[in-house]
This record gives C-alpha cells, sequence and structure tokens, in this order.
C-alpha cells in the first residue's frame, strides 16, 4: 500500500510540473524567444486590413486552439515586448465572443480582434527555425510556414514560406 501510495504521490508532482507543449513535444514557454518576437513583429507588420480604419486589438496564442477547449496565451512579459508599436495587445486569456456572430472580441472594447496563433516552432539548427503561425480576424483566417533566421550581426531575418491554408484571397 505504501509503495502505491509513494507512486501517486509522484505522479502527481510529476503532473504538477508539467508545462503546456506543442504536438513535437516543445514547451510552450520556449516559444517566448527573440526569434518569435521577430516573427510575431513581422505577421502584425504585414496582416492584411479587411476593415480600414476600424479599431482592432490584438492577442497572441501559443500551440494549438482546439474549439471547446484551453489554448495557452503568451505571457504578460511576452506580450509587452511590442509595447513600441503602440498597438492594443491584450492576453488571449481574456478575449470573449460577441454577438450575433460570435466575433472573438476584446471584451472591454467589445472591438473585434486579431488573434495571432504561434501553432509551431521547431529549430532547424543552431541559428534557425521553422514555423506555423496564423491570424484571424472576424471569419478570415490564414496560416503561413516561415523561416527565422539568426544572422551574423544579430538581428533576425524572417521569411514567408508560403501559405498553408486559409480563406484570405488579399
Amino acid at each position: 500500500m505504501t509503495r502505491r501510495t509513494a507512486l501517486l504521490c509522484l505522479t502527481a508532482a510529476a503532473l504538477a510540473g508539467c508545462k503546456p507543449v506543442d504536438q513535437h513535444g516543445v514547451r510552450l514557454a520556449e516559444y517566448e524567444s527573440d526569434a518569435t518576437e521577430a516573427l510575431v513583429r513581422e505577421i502584425l507588420r504585414t496582416l492584411p486590413d479587411p476593415n480600414p480604419g476600424v479599431p482592432k486589438s490584438y492577442a497572441i496564442a501559443l500551440g494549438e486552439i482546439v474549439l471547446g477547449r484551453d489554448f495557452t496565451p503568451a505571457s504578460i512579459e511576452f506580450v509587452k515586448r511590442f509595447a513600441d508599436l503602440k498597438l492594443r495587445i491584450i492576453s488571449a486569456s481574456v478575449l470573449a465572443t460577441i454577438e450575433p456572430d460570435n466575433t472573438i472580441a476584446d471584451p472591454e472594447q467589445r472591438i473585434a480582434a486579431y488573434v495571432l496563433q504561434i501553432r509551431v516552432m521547431k529549430r532547424v539548427d543552431a541559428a534557425a527555425w521553422e514555423y506555423e503561425a496564423a491570424w484571424s480576424y472576424k471569419k478570415h483566417f490564414q496560416r503561413k510556414k516561415w523561416r527565422v533566421t539568426l544572422e551574423k550581426d544579430g538581428k533576425y531575418k524572417v521569411e514567408d514560406l508560403g501559405v498553408l491554408e486559409g480563406n484570405w484571397q488579399g
């Protein structure tokens, strides 16, 4: 009986120490890197604007987003890295839906929000990563493959490797 209790305690401790991981076993906390920051900045820079002139909010999610289940929002510390952009970036944990069409929105402003999803991050070599990242806004979405490379000068080069899926025709 004591062995079973000890095993149960060890299992509980191990599970308590687990952090969310992606489909390849990479801890989602590792996504919050300088390379990912460079990628998010490029995505924000190149986002289409289906509603020009309308205020927008932005949120960043890490890993998979499964309907009806939780997802992992980027940490507040990571979100603060983008303060210089003067965009309203909120925690993905506070997103809500608004009627009549269940649009994902900033609940405080009651405006539609872009959701940026860093879905997969895979190290290719010592200075390069491949990502799958997506954005959604109202009924529009697009998922792309990206490559981020640390250059010799210490800057990151972000390459768009093409659309994997989506309904945005812009």
